[in-house]
């Protein structure tokens, strides 16, 4: 599966484009604030059917316009002709305030999508952004993402099961925002019940993608790092049965605690139990790397694990998945650059954003490399032979 091209209207700080992209490299070059992560947030859109930056599809509608448009041309592998896959946004009342109900739609070949998760598998992406290169060290909610769209991208169930529990959770939370004298107690067990076998199917699929992904990455790392270190990967939760990947213990052990911590939700007026407070650790010789492992050990860790992602995508699809890397080259010292190149699948598509070409990424330059040039919105296409000695 290749990008062939990708449309934007009005996203974010593009007006109007269309790429024509190579099938194998495409170097998006230029200054930091320009819109070259913007670019591979549209593919990332089109992928996962939601943003890796924002939270709200909203944020994606250039701040003077209404709507907004992401189309991308697809040249599948095991298919004759092109396929198409759009999305489009729109606020209700034309307003371009911000205001208004905001809908989002999806297509395939012009065909509207009944639900998000049947785009999911049409253009499967690795992203590697700079924020995954914090993953570490960032917020329990950072490594939820991070394991969810992971998870996603590896089974396209995982995407429903974390709508479904995030739908309940809501409803949940609104019941509590009451006086907790004026919640019926057989209304909030309904809720906990559908919490519990929700939550037990999302934490389940969790860490299953976990089991499948430790054995690889622990390969990767001590590739990468050389000094016999072993890396290990844990699923964090309050519920007991958290290591086990069955359904039916998980959601006995969710229901048990819920009932446990009920008068505490009710007091406190917020859900306290579920996989939405859960967390992801990282170990190395069962030290937790973010308390103790160096930044280049850190570093080190996510790189193994979007090369996992990687290779876990590529055995499963027979065919190497999109790679987005955004600017996270100038953060990796030369060794870990050339582990991550060296890496690469010589028939993947790969899509790079840099402020500059140096020697190690000159080398990616080839006969089916597209390098563009981003300067406030506007793309321009440069020749190689141009760019090489920039």
């Amino acid at each position: 599966m290749k990008v062939s091209r990708l449309t934007l209207k009005h996203f974010r700080n593009y007006t109007d484009l269309a790429l024509d992209c190579a099938p194998g490299r495409n170097i998006i070059l230029g200054k930091n604030g320009q819109g070259k992560t913007n670019l591979l947030e549209a593919l990332y859109f089109l992928s996962h059917t939601k943003s890796n930056r924002s939270g709200s599809d909203r944020e994606l509608i250039q701040f003077t316009s209404s709507q907004t448009l992401i189309a991308a041309e697809i040249l599948p592998t095991h298919y004759d002709g092109t396929l198409t896959l759009q999305a489009s946004l729109s606020i209700a009342d034309g307003s371009s305030e911000g205001q208004g109900r905001l809908q989002t739609k999806f297509k395939i070949n012009g065909a509207p999508a009944k639900q998000r998760s049947a785009v999911l598998g049409y253009i499967p992406t690795v992203g590697f952004f700079l924020s995954d290169l914090q993953l570490l060290r960032g917020t329990p909610e950072d490594r939820r993402k991070w394991l969810d769209a992971a998870a996603t991208q590896y089974d396209k169930r995982h995407l429903s099961y974390a709508t479904e529990y995030h739908r309940i959770r809501t409803q949940k939370s609104r019941l509590l925002k009451n006086d907790p004298a004026q919640i019926s107690i057989e209304h909030l067990t309904v809720w906990n019940q559908q919490l519990a076998k929700a939550g037990a199917q999302l934490m389940a699929s969790r860490m299953q993608y976990l089991s499948a992904a430790e054995h690889p990455a622990m390969a990767t790392y001590a590739e990468l790092s050389g000094a016999g270190e072993t890396l290990s990967l844990a699923y964090q939760s309050a519920v007991e049965a958290r290591d086990t990947i069955e359904v039916s213990q998980l959601e006995e052990a969710l229901n048990a605690l819920l009932l446990e911590r009920q008068n505490e939700e009710l007091r406190r007026g917020t859900c306290l139990v579920g996989p939405h407070r859960d967390d992801i650790a990282f170990f190395l010789n069962e030290k937790n790397a973010a308390a103790y492992g160096s930044q280049g050990q850190q570093r080190s860790i996510v790189l193994a694990l979007k090369l996992t992602e990687l290779q876990l995508l590529k055995t499963k699809l027979g065919e190497s998945p999109v790679l987005l890397l955004d600017d996270v080259m100038a953060e990796l010292d030369p060794d870990r650059q050339g582990y991550l190149l060296d890496h690469l699948s010589p028939e993947g598509q790969v899509f790079l954003s840099t402020t500059h070409l140096d020697a190690t990424l000159n080398g990616l330059l080839g006969k089916d490399t597209c390098v563009f040039e981003v300067q406030a919105g506007n793309v321009t296409a440069q020749s190689i032979g141009k760019v090489a000695h920039l």
